[in-house]
């Protein structure tokens, strides 16, 4: 699956199944994001594709329970999203909203 996402362009590839149009979940839809992290970690990391990529990825480690890794991630595109024109764009606000989730979870309620 993760080889037919990479050919994708489009974000939909690495979180939609093709065939049968449904959301990934569970370990899927964390190996499938960890694999385009792979594909796009080594961009400017001000750049769109590497931003949603990293978002999706907090996003799936919090709900697979990694909290403190999302927490990480989150904070590291937090910093970039802050220094770059737009901090308050879609995926700047869904990075803020998976940083305070992972805090929360960490029971980290001041910091959320």
């Amino acid at each position: 699956a993760a080889a037919y996402r990479q050919r994708s362009a489009d974000v939909r590839g690495w979180s939609i199944c093709a065939t049968c149009d449904q959301s990934f979940t569970g370990r899927m839809a964390l190996g499938l994001a960890e694999a385009w992290w792979g594909t796009v970690q080594d961009l400017d990391e001000a750049s769109e594709k590497r931003q949603t990529a990293g978002t999706i990825l907090a996003s799936r480690l919090d709900e697979m329970g990694r909290h403190a890794e999302s927490e990480a991630m989150a904070r590291e595109l937090r910093a970039v999203q802050q220094r770059m024109p737009g901090p308050d764009s879609r995926t700047a606000m869904n990075t803020a909203h998976i940083l305070g989730n992972a805090l929360f979870s960490q029971k980290k309620y001041v910091e959320a």
